[in-house]
């Protein structure tokens, strides 16, 4: 039992205590604080907080009885937290009660108090007889005394016998207090024995912990745990189960300490089909005392080969979900104390959030690496991209590229034919990495066969069978391809399904819609050429679908009849200003909502 003093001198500032200022005269009182200043205050501790009132009523109580003296107990502002001892009615409930107890001194009539903790005896507390021959304390001055007075001498043993029963000590409280100083003397070592194993438990917990900080890698953190936890434990074996990636029902073995091979290789196991699994994964402990017999066990016979006797199973957690399991195995037949399996629990909670923290950190590695490829690959992509539009009177030329994500399947391409000039435009199916290997192949394609054949439709036929040879049926491209020639203001172009081009003339919208369908799809497709002559003061507007698709906060498309009437309202504007201004008309279409999809505009515009 815990007792707390609060003696003056022990304090800092306290006459005489160490610390305390001192003078000519003697001992000086600490001063005091500035006003407005805030001492820290200790909590107000209480004698019951450590002693129930019933023990410490029986304290007093045994006392008052046994030594005849009055005892009270106080709280620390004075005030009696026990109720007065009634001497009487405690005297004559002893008198009751020595000839009840009579019966319980062993043959040498000796009283024996056991002192036990957590059922273990640790020894124990005895009242001891008094010898035959060997008389009270006093009765040989009151001999002396009835001698004095004359009394007879066969009346001195009565008067001595009646004054050893009525004055001697009180044998049946004497015995009351010897089990209250038992029992006290048992919570002491209880509260000890309670103290070393919190001290044994964040000691193993330090270590445990240390262990697993030291380390980043998921399986080195899985091997240090087996080994520290077999340390920590003195388990002959550990082993580490955990779910699979691909299969949560599925326990496979990661890591193993003083296993042999044969362990690993009992490969995944689906714990719905194991009963002690089921247990251990929803938060239950599980104790095999003999793995030889009992039915739970999933192979047997290995755990014999292994010389495993016993197993403690547990499920590693990690907020409130079972991530794996960890089992512990002794040589010989082990029980598994209540101090134990609140230990490997607080271990297996820490192992589960450094397994996650590992996983995660795993994740981390290998998405910065992702998206360090992804940025490599976005850059190439952009330098596939036209650095600046060439200058090619009478036409002023402008295009912007707006990609939703890092990579994109949108794409625009300027060719230099001689005099004359090839524009194109395409959007791939899809986003990200396949769809920007596709865009590559689709301009590779579309370049190499440009230089070497003049006609267009012939061109965009090769390009949609070399497409159609190397892609799946859920690969394709839409595409536009024009050439213009600057002496004849003649556009000579093909419409692989791509969203028809507009051209403005004189506040008048034309579409380019000849052409046919998308590449990629069918081999040997038949594409049609078409032809446009241009004009002094046309606008004409390539883009991609993702300026079509772009959405507000209602849901709503901005459309093609908004992008006709951004374009007529730039018909002042140079090529740069009209796309501008058609981006300006979205934004404010849209808000600061992110594009689903990527946008192309490419602007050719012919001097007035």
């Amino acid at each position: 039992m815990t007792r707390t003093e609060n003696t003056p001198t022990d304090s800092p500032g306290a006459p005489g205590a160490p610390g305390a200022p001192q003078g000519d005269d003697g001992p000086k009182p600490a001063p005091l604080p500035r006003h407005g200043a805030h001492l820290p205050s200790a909590p107000k501790l209480s004698l019951t907080q450590f002693v129930d009132l019933d023990t410490l009523q029986e304290i007093q109580d045994s006392f008052t009885a046994v030594t005849g003296l009055t005892a009270k107990i106080h709280d620390p502002d004075g005030k009696q937290i026990t109720v007065p001892t009634d001497a009487d009615q405690r005297r004559a409930s002893d008198l009751v009660l020595e000839q009840l107890i009579a019966a319980d001194a062993d043959d040498a009539g000796r009283f024996s108090a056991p002192i036990a903790v957590e059922g273990q005896i640790l020894g124990s507390i005895s009242l001891e007889p008094k010898p035959a021959d060997v008389a009270s304390p006093g009765q040989d001055e009151l001999r002396e005394v009835m001698d004095s007075l004359g009394i007879p001498l066969d009346k001195t043993d009565e008067l001595a016998a009646a004054a050893e029963l009525h004055c001697g000590p009180n044998k049946a409280a004497g015995i009351q207090f010897l089990y209250v100083l038992a029992n006290s003397i048992a919570r002491l070592c209880f509260d000890e024995y309670h103290a070393q194993q919190r001290v044994q438990e964040l000691s193993a917990l330090y270590e445990v912990s240390k262990a697993l900080s030291a380390e980043r890698d998921l399986q080195q953190i899985l091997d240090t745990a087996t080994h520290a936890v077999a340390d920590v434990m003195k388990a002959k074996a550990v082993a580490i189960r955990l779910t699979k990636e691909d299969d949560p029902h599925k326990l496979e073995p990661r890591a193993i300490y003083n296993l042999s091979q044969n362990y690993l290789d009992t490969g995944a196991i689906n714990f719905d089909d194991s009963e002690m699994l089921r247990e251990a994964m929803s938060g239950k402990p599980v104790y095999i005392r003999d793995m030889s017999t009992d039915p739970r066990v999933i192979f047997p016979g290995d755990a014999k080969a292994e010389g495993l006797a016993s197993m403690f199973c547990l499920g590693i957690m990690h907020q409130g979900k079972a991530i794996g399991t960890i089992h512990l195995f002794s040589g010989e037949p082990r029980s598994f104390s209540p101090f134990e399996v609140r230990l490997v629990t607080a271990i297996a909670q820490m192992l589960g959030t450094a397994i996650q923290n590992a996983r995660l950190d795993t994740q981390r590695t290998q998405s910065r690496r992702v998206l360090r490829q992804l940025h490599l690959a976005a850059n190439v992509q952009r330098r596939m991209l036209p650095g600046e539009m060439p200058r090619l009177p009478p036409y002023d030329l402008a295009a912007r590229y707006v990609p939703s994500f890092e990579l994109g399947g949108d794409f625009y391409d300027v060719i230099d034919l001689d005099g004359h000039i090839g524009i194109a435009i395409g959007d791939v199916v899809g986003k990200g990495i396949a769809a920007s290997l596709l865009m590559a192949s689709v301009r590779a394609s579309l370049r190499a066969y440009a230089q070497d054949v003049y006609d267009l439709d012939e061109i965009i036929s090769r390009v949609n069978n070399a497409l159609t040879r190397d892609t799946l049926d859920n690969e394709f491209a839409t595409l536009w391809y024009g050439v213009f020639d600057p002496d004849t203001l003649r556009l000579t172009y093909c419409n692989a399904g791509h969203d028809p081009p507009m051209l403005l003339r004189e506040g008048t919208i034309h579409t380019l819609e000849t052409g046919g369908m998308i590449v990629g799809v069918q081999h040997d497709t038949e594409y049609e050429k078409g032809l446009f002559d241009m004009a002094p003061g046309d606008t004409l507007l390539l883009y991609t679908d993702g300026l079509v698709d772009s959405f507000n906060a209602a849901g709503e498309k901005f459309g093609r009849k908004r992008i006709e009437h951004a374009l007529i309202e730039s018909a002042d504007k140079s090529a740069s200003d009209t796309i501008n201004h058609i981006l300006w008309q979205v934004r404010r279409f849209t808000g600061p909502r992110q594009g689903v999809d990527d946008t192309t505009l490419v602007v050719v515009k012919v001097d007035g």
